[in-house]
């Protein structure tokens, strides 16, 4: 199956049932259901509690001694009881490896963790950038890491486990070009070389906006990554904060105020802005779900439009039904995966 076309051509592709046909933006809804928002807040507030719960019960692996600087957390996470069924069996196969590690950053340490695959001599490596802020949504270890045979590599925000104040799209974008500096000595320290051809960056909810502002920020870093994929990106951030107050209110804590600081404020962290700094022969992913209620899918259009005007290579997915970064859809993760290793 080809997923993806040059120039003038993009793929629109329903989960279920499985489809494809040319993506036709005008004929697309432009604007999120106002009912569905309304509908789902209360149910948004217990996800939010929950990812909170979940998140500071992850927070006690990311824990070093002082001037500790790696350290291996692969029994902590077999015996973590957020972590995944099949992360479990790969560690007791020992199939995998995890290690919290820091790095520098703007003079910051900064927390992060490798899982890498056993015996793997040159593993591909999936960079993943996360969503949420400070310790909220902070990533799992052992959850969406046991890709087999790849590593993944998965940066905190600043203001949670990490030092420094998270800026919500500001200063802490470079955390994430220092920390692509920083991995020949993480390879060093853990015996591991990544395949430096097959490099990738995934973005989830607000990593999808740090995705583009680090490539756009630092070009050099497009020459690094073979593909990027964005699952269900915060895209468009203009229409994220006209769209829903309690996002709005939520970027008053990181430096939004309305006016004309608040346009500046915003137009630094416009993914939008970015797209004319993107290299054309970069291929890039853009999946969302129909269902997400956390972010439009109207920004995923957006951004669809504006990389098509750029020309640049796209291959779109929408799973009909598919929530907020696709917990829901567990095929997808394969599907990502095989549009990596396709030339």
């Amino acid at each position: 199956m080809k997923y993806s076309q040059r120039v003038g051509l993009l793929i629109l592709i329903f989960w279920a049932p499985l489809l494809l046909a040319d993506l036709n933006l005008r004929k697309l809804p432009m604007k999120c259901p106002t009912e569905q928002r309304q509908h789902s807040q209360s149910e948004l507030r217990k996800e939010s509690e929950m990812i909170q719960k979940r998140s500071q019960a992850s927070a006690k692996l990311y824990k070093l001694k002082k001037g500790e600087d790696l350290k291996d957390v692969t029994q902590q996470v077999l015996e973590h009881k957020y972590t995944d069924n099949a992360v479990k069996e790969a560690i007791k196969n020992k199939e995998r490896r995890y290690y919290v590690f820091t790095y520098p950053s703007d003079g910051l340490t900064i927390k992060a963790f490798v899982s890498i695959p056993v015996g793997v001599k040159n593993p591909p490596l999936i960079m993943l950038v996360r969503g949420g802020n400070r310790e909220f949504g902070l990533p799992h270890p052992g959850q969406l890491s046991a890709y087999p045979g790849y590593a993944l590599v998965a940066t905190t925000n600043r203001g949670g486990v990490s030092e420094g104040q998270d800026e919500f799209g500001g200063n802490d974008v470079n955390d994430l070009k220092n920390l692509f500096d920083y991995l020949p000595t993480l390879e060093k320290k853990i015996n591991v070389t990544f395949n430096a051809d097959k490099t990738y960056m995934v973005g989830a909810s607000r990593g999808g906006m740090q995705l583009f502002l680090a490539l756009g920020r630092y070009p050099e870093l497009q020459q690094k990554v073979k593909k990027v994929a964005s699952i269900s990106g915060l895209l468009n951030m203009k229409y994220a904060i006209e769209r829903d107050n309690d996002f709005r209110e939520m970027l008053g804590n990181f430096g939004y105020q309305k006016g004309k600081k608040g346009e500046a404020w915003i137009a630094k962290r416009q993914p939008l802005n970015y797209v004319n700094k993107i290299s054309k022969d970069l291929p890039i992913m853009i999946a969302q779900g129909s269902a997400d209620t956390r972010v439009c899918v109207r920004e995923g259009y957006d951004m669809l439009e504006a990389l098509h005007k750029n020309g640049n290579t796209i291959t779109y997915v929408e799973v009909e039904g598919g929530d907020h970064v696709l917990n829901n859809t567990v095929d997808f993760l394969k599907l990502m995966i095989h549009w990596f290793e396709q030339k």
